[in-house]
C-alpha cells in the first residue's frame, strides 16, 4: 500500500534525479560545445599536439559528464543512505569543487611537454572513469547511499576506482591552471573525497554483510598504498 510518506519520498527522489540530471546534461553540453568550437578553430594544416590534446580533453570531460547525466536518471533507488548535512556536503563539494577553476585563468606559459602531459591525464582519467561508470551502471550515486554491491572489474582491486579516476582528471586539469588557488582547490577536493569515502563505506558495511570481507581483499583507493 502506498502511503503519503512513500509518495513524498518518491517525488523527492524523482525531483533530485531530474535536477541533477539536467545539471549534468547542461555541464556536458557546455563542454562539448566548447570542445567542438575549438576543434573547428584548429589549423589542420599545422596541427599542434598540445592544442589537439586540450580539445580532446574538453570533449572527453563533456562525454563523461553526459554519461553521468544519463546514468543518474535511470539509477536504482537506494536501499539505504547516510543522512546528515556533513556527508551530503562532502559528497557534493567533493564532486563539484573543481568547478571553481572556471573562475581562474589557465596558464599560457607552460612548456609543451607539461601541456601534453596534462591533456593525457585528463583524457586517460575520463576514459578510465567511463569504464567504471559502465561497470557501476544503475548503482551509480553521488551521495553516500547503498544500491547494489559491485565487486567486479576495477572494483575487484580497489573499492573506489571512480574517485581515483576523478583524481587523475583533477590533476591534469589543475596543471593547466597551476597557481596557489588551483592547488588549494585540488587539495580541498581530495580531502573531501576521503571524507566522502568514509561515509560511503559506513553505509555499505551496514547494508551489505559481505562488504566487510570484501574490504579485506581490496585497497581503498591506491593499490599497495591506501
Amino acid at each position: 500500500m502506498t502511503t503519503p510518506l512513500s509518495k513524498r519520498r518518491e517525488f523527492l527522489d524523482l525531483a533530485i534525479r531530474f535536477a541533477l540530471g539536467v545539471t549534468f546534461a547542461f555541464s556536458a553540453s557546455v563542454c562539448l560545445k566548447t570542445g567542438i568550437l575549438a576543434l573547428h578553430d584548429l589549423d589542420i594544416t599545422n596541427p599542434k599536439p598540445h592544442e589537439i590534446g586540450q580539445v580532446l580533453s574538453v570533449i572527453s570531460i563533456g562525454l563523461y559528464t553526459m554519461m553521468i547525466a544519463c546514468v543518474y536518471v535511470v539509477r536504482l533507488r537506494p536501499v539505504s543512505k547516510f543522512a546528515g548535512a556533513v556527508p551530503c556536503a562532502a559528497a557534493i563539494l567533493g564532486g563539484f569543487l573543481m568547478s571553481g577553476l572556471l573562475f581562474l585563468s589557465p596558464r599560457d606559459d607552460l612548456p609543451l611537454y607539461v601541456r601534453v602531459m596534462a591533456s593525457f591525464l585528463v583524457i586517460f582519467g575520463n576514459v578510465f572513469a567511463a569504464i567504471i561508470i559502465m561497470r557501476l551502471g544503475k548503482s551509480f550515486s553521488i551521495l553516500p547511499e547503498g544500491r547494489r554491491l559491485v565487486t567486479k572489474g576495477p572494483y575487484a582491486v580497489i573499492r573506489h576506482p571512480l574517485y581515483l579516476a576523478e583524481a587523475v582528471v583533477a590533476l591534469g586539469v589543475v596543471i593547466n591552471f597551476l597557481s596557489p588557488w588551483a592547488l588549494l582547490l585540488v587539495i580541498s577536493q581530495l580531502g573531501l573525497q576521503v571524507v566522502r569515502i568514509h561515509y560511503e563505506e559506513k553505509v555499505l558495511k551496514e547494508t551489505f554483510p559481505e562488504y566487510e570481507e570484501y574490504t579485506k581483499k581490496t585497497w581503498r583507493l591506491i593499490p599497495g598504498i591506501y
